[in-house]
């Protein structure tokens, strides 16, 4: 009987010794700790032997019998009936399933920063199973410091970028999973950003093209033609700044490109439609001047609407510049001239709030007054002279002087005050015209009273022309002595017998009062002499023959006059 009992507890005991195999992970209960080991009961026939280095790292306090662990069979002496265990290796296998599911799956595992690879990265234990990985240092992350001592025992969350289960060789990523984070992130973000949903965020950045602005996490940017309803060159650089909190409008959200377009202005309503109907033209409106040009100035009549002050609707004057009658921030009163909503123009003037001076300008520069003023420009053909704001009136260089004028500048110089005759004022025409000979006394009149026609006179010879030569009368009045009345003799130009400056004596056969002329003859009076003087010792002619001659003389001067 004892026999057969012994035989089927030899029976019962191989039993036990084939259902366990090495790699099985088995709970257990401590049954005794030495510093040989761990006594571990797992229902084997004998206790399991757990050798303190196959012990699992990271213990609180230390084994106690009673305790409750997960072990790995290792080695099975079936000879002896013993059984080796680990602890580590249990908890190895149980981390590295995890591991293989987080690295399959793209999922984040925490780790904590061990010590330093010189000039490689960093070694980490994952999980608190001492598992190491290794962390190349490019992979560290922009949000952590590179100093080993800042970042030992620092817990840190990864992505797995390689794992050999045989080899036990895993390399991990803080930045991948920063990467990670991020892409979670802007997907949750494009979830659920919608068109036209107003949101706030932050300013991250100004440029010349736009704003970008953080509304979660995710930069959009509001281009600059989404920042006014006007037009804007680049960002007023007053108005918004870095740091900025704001409200912006989706416009729209490109998942593919990663784009989120905002904008500022369609908070609002569009304030050029029904301008026309708000500001019909004629209409008297007060706005702030915003900036002047060559042209002009640009006055803002409400938010992003602005008009322009053309140069010439400044004032009833003649600015040269904008600046000489507004200033940058100036509030002005303007009349609206027209409003094109389409091509989102305002045409604007300050002059028309003022009243004209030209409506009564006849009353008060009437045709003969005498009136002060100052030059301000000198053009080829005469003048400009100020009278008052807005009334500048022509001195023409034919009224400047009753001598040839060559240029204006010979007689008047800009800046300077005179006195002048009102010629002609019109007020439909917006022109006055002065004079300055006007008031002087007029040399051809003079010339009149004292001379006429056979009357002999005597000057330098001015000119020589082709058709004959000029010579000085009077100061103010020259005549012409034509190439015919110089000789009797045959000339081919008035050269041959005159020169520049010769003192002659001419007689007046000729005088055109209307043009102001006079013609001199120099060959009448040549005959004249001949008679009265050569002819006079001459034997044979009496004094009725002499008389006859001068007879035909004046009656050819008077036909040829």
């Amino acid at each position: 009987m004892s026999e057969e009992l012994n035989q089927m507890e030899a029976l019962l005991g191989d039993q036990d010794v084939l259902t366990y195999s090495r790699g099985d992970i088995l709970r257990g209960r401590v049954v005794q700790v030495s510093d040989q080991g761990v006594l571990v009961d797992i229902g084997y026939k004998s206790e399991a032997l757990l050798k303190p280095s196959e012990l699992a790292p990271f213990h609180k306090t230390p084994l106690q019998p009673g305790d409750e662990i997960e072990v790995l069979i290792t080695y099975i002496d079936e000879e002896e009936g013993t059984i080796h265990v680990s602890e580590k290796a249990a908890l190895y296998e149980k981390r590295i399933s995890e591991l293989e599911r987080a690295y399959r799956n793209r999922l984040p595992i925490t780790g904590t920063i061990e010590d330093e690879v010189k000039g490689a990265g960093y070694h980490v234990n994952l999980l608190k199973s001492g598992i190491r990985a290794f962390l190349p240092g490019s992979h560290l992350g922009d949000d952590l410091p590179p100093n080993i001592e800042e970042l030992r025992g620092k817990e840190v969350p990864f992505i797995i970028l390689e794992l050999d289960r045989r080899e036990r060789n895993l390399v991990v990523s803080h930045r991948e999973y920063l990467k990670e984070l991020e892409r979670q992130r802007k997907e949750e973000l494009f979830n659920k950003l919608q068109p036209g949903q107003v949101v706030e965020g932050t300013i991250k950045s100004i440029v010349d093209f736009g704003i970008f602005v953080d509304v979660g996490g995710f930069e959009g940017l509001v281009h600059r033609s989404e920042i006014s309803w006007k037009d804007i060159p680049v960002v007023p650089p007053n108005t918004y700044k870095v740091g900025d909190k704001i409200k912006v409008k989706v416009l729209n959200v490109d998942r593919e490109k990663e784009r989120i377009s905002l904008s500022i202005k369609q908070l609002r309503p569009d304030p050029w439609i029904g301008l026309k109907q708000r500001y019909p033209v004629g209409t008297k409106t007060t706005g702030t001047v915003v900036s002047l040009t060559d042209f002009g100035a640009f006055v803002r009549i409400e938010e992003d609407v602005e008009g322009l002050v053309h140069i010439s609707e400044l004032s009833w004057g003649y600015p040269e510049h904008p600046k000489e009658v507004v200033k940058v921030g100036q509030q002005v009163e303007v009349v609206v001239l027209d409003v094109n909503e389409q091509e989102r123009r305002v045409s604007l003037s300050i002059k028309r709030t003022q009243p004209d001076p030209w409506e009564k300008i006849e009353e008060k520069y009437p045709e003969g007054s005498i009136v002060k003023g100052r030059v301000t420009k000198l053009a080829d053909f005469g003048a400009f002279v100020y009278l008052e704001d807005g009334v500048e009136a022509l001195l023409h260089i034919s009224e400047m002087s009753w001598d040839k004028v060559n240029k204006p500048s010979d007689v008047v110089k800009e800046g300077q005050e005179i006195t002048a005759k009102v010629i002609k004022s019109d007020a439909a025409k917006r022109k006055i015209r002065l004079s300055l000979k006007e008031l002087q006394e007029d040399p051809w009149h003079k010339f009149l009273e004292n001379y006429s026609v056979g009357s002999i006179v005597e000057g330098p010879i001015t000119q020589l022309k082709e058709f004959g030569a000029f010579m000085k009368i009077t100061e103010d009045v020259e005549g012409l002595i034509h190439v015919s009345e110089i000789t009797d003799e045959r000339i081919s130009t008035p050269a041959d017998v005159l020169q520049v400056g010769q003192v002659v004596k001419a007689r007046i056969i000729g005088i055109n009062e209307e043009k102001r002329q006079v013609r001199l003859s120099l060959r009448s009076l040549h005959r004249q002499e001949h008679l009265l003087t050569s002819d006079a010792g001459r034997e044979g002619i009496t004094m009725g023959e002499r008389v006859k001659g001068l007879k035909e003389l004046l009656k050819e001067s008077e036909s040829s006059s």
